[in-house]
């Protein structure tokens, strides 16, 4: 069954992939920090969705952004705040 909006990821800033998108290109514009992997979980709504990266000093932490399509973008990125990253105003 197809759904609207869901379909491969594009990159945008909005639509079905939007948070996921805006959060993972801060993450990967961090050259402190690389991405290990991203899990996705798809449903009528991108509900959760993780990713894991690897610090300088070879730490692997998991974020987790879990009921993503519920909260406000800012919300989410608190969760930087694990691997040292401010969320900007």
């Amino acid at each position: 069954m197809d759904r609207i909006g869901i379909g491969p990821n594009l990159g945008l800033p909005f639509g079905y992939y939007g948070k996921f998108n805006q959060v993972l290109a801060r993450v990967e514009g961090n050259p402190e920090l690389e991405v290990i992997r991203t899990t996705l979980h798809r449903d009528s709504a991108l509900e959760d969705f993780y990713i894991s990266v690897r610090t300088q000093d070879k730490r692997e932490v998991r974020l987790r952004f879990e009921e993503a399509h519920t909260r406000q973008l800012s919300d989410l990125l608190q969760e930087l705040e694990k691997v040292g990253m401010q969320e900007d105003a």
